[in-house]
């Protein structure tokens, strides 16, 4: 595992960072830089250290929970499968991975926003047993998630029903979901790796990450590049939903994960947090097509599972964004 403080001989990618405490506070500087950036990169580190620092605590206490979580015999995972991509158990391989002819090497545990309100019964045994601490975390990223939105909103002066956050209600049915992520640690090559590229569904993610893995592809210079782990701040990007109902001002940012050398030495952990629209929103997408917000990301999950071959048909991967690793 590599200390955030020391950088590996990596390309790095450089990532500007907000400050939501001067979101909090409707500093128009930084509205206005949290929109430039949105339309360019759009991704960027959000500092946390102040307002929000009971979020930032509790990821440091979800990513305690999940590395019991993952631990546990693979069997006693499997029971929280629910084939779904909202809810419950994924083991690794399940999706195409980052190397052509190669699966994922991944495995994730998925809550959704709506069933957290409701105390769903079919929770996983892990959650109930930290209630407290995932409904804290759950609802915690949802204010700030939300209160981003406000800020791009006000800062691409949209009004009454236009505004972002008036297509993410919490009385209409979504895809909003948290998802833990391990990466688990390859003691030989082989047995599939990383994450395939891909933009997000959704409108906003808000990611935290303690150790190096994931890649964006740069629209300016078509290189990837890792992003730095960075104490004190999550990482936000925009996904696919949110550039479609920008009328396709804002940037869904290509990325994947990949380890840093040839396997994946450590386990590492992520915990991400998707916002996404109402299911009935309805868009337009990158085909051109008038769809609904429930249909794309259907649609999406669905390419995350076909052969490289076939993802390289058809551009909903990337969300339109890239052509043969190259921004269009």
């Amino acid at each position: 595992m590599i200390s955030p403080e020391v950088t590996p001989d990596i390309p790095i990618a450089n990532l500007e960072t907000i400050s939501y405490d001067k979101l909090l506070e409707a500093d128009s500087q930084e509205i206005a830089k949290l929109v430039e950036n949105c339309k360019s990169l759009g991704f960027f580190y959000l500092n946390l250290t102040g307002t929000a620092r009971r979020v930032l605590d509790d990821s440091n206490s979800v990513f305690r929970v999940m590395e019991d979580y993952f631990d546990q015999p693979l069997n006693a995972k499997l029971e929280d499968a629910r084939q779904s991509v909202t809810h419950g158990y994924t083991p690794i391989g399940t999706y195409t991975g980052a190397k052509k002819g190669e699966k994922d090497c991944y495995e994730t545990l998925k809550v959704s926003h709506a069933e957290m309100k409701i105390h769903d019964p079919q929770l996983p045994a892990t959650v109930k047993t930290h209630m407290n601490l995932f409904e804290n975390f759950i609802f915690g990223s949802h204010t700030i998630v939300i209160k981003l939105l406000e800020s791009l909103s006000t800062g691409l002066g949209l009004a009454g029903e236009q505004r972002f956050e008036k297509r993410h209600c919490d009385d209409v049915p979504s895809r909003t979901t948290m998802v833990l992520f391990r990466y688990p640690r390859q003691l030989t090559e082989g047995g599939g790796i990383g994450h395939n590229m891909h933009t997000d569904i959704g409108s906003l993610t808000l990611l935290f990450c303690r150790d190096y893995g994931l890649q964006i592809l740069s629209p300016s210079t078509n290189q990837w590049g890792f992003v730095i782990p960075k104490p004190g701040h999550a990482v936000i990007n925009v996904g696919d939903s949110l550039r479609f109902l920008s009328g396709h001002q804002l940037a869904s940012c290509v990325h994947r994960v990949l380890p840093i050398t040839e396997r994946q030495e450590h386990n590492r952990y992520s915990i991400a947090y998707f916002l996404r629209p109402d299911d009935n929103v309805i868009y337009v997408d990158s085909k051109g097509r008038q769809l609904s917000a429930r249909t794309w990301h259907d649609e999406k999950y669905e390419t995350f599972r076909e052969p490289h071959e076939r993802q390289e048909k058809d551009a909903i991967l990337t969300g339109g964004m890239e052509r043969n690793g190259v921004f269009v």
